[in-house]
């Protein structure tokens, strides 16, 4: 998922720009449970990229369904947010793959990624202060992912927004 603290339909304009999509939407109302089934056609296959767009406290959350979202950089990531908040965070625990992006007011101040399969493109950057623990892992994200209260909603538009490939 990725969220930034930003208006939900601010946060459509913006993706869409980012994106280069000439349109948002077509949006469609659901809830997390139904999403996936209607962004799959009738053999089960994803109809192209799509995200789950939620709004969550003062944050505009994207759900990433289809894995779109996984090999985007921390500097494509600070061209999204551009001055505002943004985290994206995710994990795969089948490949044993976990990456967070955190940006606060236009700096990446954390981008850490862990892939098992190529572990020399692994990467910690934290300029974060303060004494938290240091995440050594991609199971560490995936905690990080599991435990983030603003990390889901249940309610939402899902947006097909490119074709798969």
């Amino acid at each position: 998922y990725v969220r930034i603290r930003v208006p939900k339909d601010e946060a459509l304009r913006r993706f869409a720009s980012w994106q280069r999509l000439s349109e948002i939407g077509p949006l469609v109302p659901t809830t997390a449970i139904n999403a996936t089934e209607l962004a799959c056609d009738e053999h089960g296959q994803w109809r192209g990229q799509a995200v789950l767009v939620s709004e969550v406290a003062d944050w505009s959350l994207f759900s990433d369904l289809t894995g779109g979202l996984g090999a985007i950089t921390a500097a494509s990531w600070l061209a999204f947010a551009g001055a505002d908040d943004l985290l994206f965070a995710g994990y795969n625990d089948a490949i044993g793959y976990g990456a967070i992006v955190t940006i606060t007011g236009g700096v990446v101040l954390q981008e850490i990624l862990f892939d098992a399969a190529a572990p020399t493109a692994n990467v910690y950057v934290d300029r974060r202060s303060g004494e938290r623990a240091p995440i050594k892992d991609w199971i560490g994200v995936a905690a990080f992912v599991d435990d983030d209260d603003l990390g889901f909603c249940d309610q939402g538009v899902l947006w097909i927004y490119k074709p798969i490939g």
